[in-house]
């Protein structure tokens, strides 16, 4: 006999599509003044007025997506940086009661003891802790505060004593000033035995920026953008071999030979087949619910079900418009490729 939630499924899937990828975005803010971000700068997308979603409001939003998702699904709880909201490990607990499997990406600078012991007492599944080089000065310098490196290495530490349940993972960003120790790096990670994984990105056009057309050839990204293809290449070869060899790297060498397509041609898409985005549910810190934020917003989780936004008429032309899609956008590369 099915139970409930495999009914629900099957009748969303009739006419929808059911969410592949999920960020509850809980929070805009964030103390660091990251280069290849700057999601510390005033958010350009979000209407003055618009009012921010409480604990509450994404309890309402996790419950409704339950109906829809299959067990396990994952919610990544995003930001800014997601420590600074102080209810976020009673939505994570609330979460979990659910049947979810939870994950937050962290730059890890507020992580301490008192902070640690809620994580494990939480249950939270990941977290994704930001880290872009072993050379502790250019890390600094990437992220705009010093003693960044510092709070990341003692973190894993106290997350690998005190919160056994979750498993830690690297995110790092290729970029022209990582490209050097990008390999240095994965192999640190496989050598550590604190530590799960790494996932790599690419760099993106920053957060917060007035959109440009072709913005990598731009003076004001010549310092972040990898202008030499060739080294870009090899690199990103050799971080193929590696996968190949079995290192604890999270891409798959479909979405490493995809970031290579990007780096020599990024007005190109990347992808053979369709943009998949319009399965991925991205829900900003003030409720507006997109597939892709290149897009058209859903509509508003102030008082709407998520289930029925993402099953209404209006989703369904969002996921039209999205296939025909021919953009390469941080949703697609970075945060939930396929091929």
């Amino acid at each position: 006999m099915e139970n409930s939630n495999t009914i629900n499924l099957n009748s969303v899937c009739k006419s929808h599509s059911i969410p592949t990828f999920c960020c509850f975005t809980l929070t805009d803010a964030c103390m660091l003044q990251c280069q290849m971000c700057q999601k510390w700068k005033e958010d350009i997308s979000i209407k003055p007025g618009c009012r921010n979603m409480e604990l509450d409001d994404w309890k309402k939003c996790a419950t409704s997506l339950r109906k829809i998702v299959p067990d396990n699904f994952i919610i990544n709880f995003g930001g800014g940086e997601i420590t600074l909201v102080p209810w976020l490990f009673d939505i994570i607990s609330f979460c979990k009661e659910l049947g979810f499997k939870t994950n937050i990406a962290t730059n890890a600078f507020l992580i301490d003891k008192v902070m640690v012991k809620k994580i494990a007492s939480s249950k939270l599944d990941y977290i994704n802790i930001s880290l872009d080089s072993l050379d502790e000065s250019l890390h600094d310098s990437l992220r705009g505060v010093k003693g960044v490196h510092a709070k990341v290495m003692e973190a894993v530490d106290l997350i690998d004593k005190y919160a056994l349940h979750t498993k830690i993972s690297i995110c790092s960003i290729i970029m022209k000033p990582t490209l050097a120790g990008i390999v240095e790096l994965i192999e640190w990670v496989q050598s550590n035995d604190k530590i799960d994984m790494i996932y790599l990105m690419v760099l993106m056009q920053p957060n917060n920026t007035t959109p440009q057309q072709q913005w990598w050839t731009k003076e004001e990204w010549d310092k972040l953008w990898p202008d030499d293809y060739e080294e870009a290449e090899n690199v990103l070869d050799d971080i193929v071999r590696l996968k190949q060899k079995g290192y604890n790297i999270c891409n798959p060498v479909e979405h490493l030979q995809a970031f290579k397509a990007y780096f020599k041609d990024p007005g190109k898409f990347v992808k053979k087949n369709a943009c998949h985005i319009d399965r991925a549910v991205h829900i900003s810190s003030v409720g507006d619910l997109f597939m892709c934020y290149q897009q058209e917003c859903v509509g508003n989780l102030h008082g709407e079900d998520l289930k029925n936004l993402w099953t209404s008429e209006f989703a369904s032309k969002v996921r039209n418009n999205i296939k025909k899609c021919q953009q390469n956008c941080h949703f697609l590369l970075n945060c939930n490729f396929e091929e």
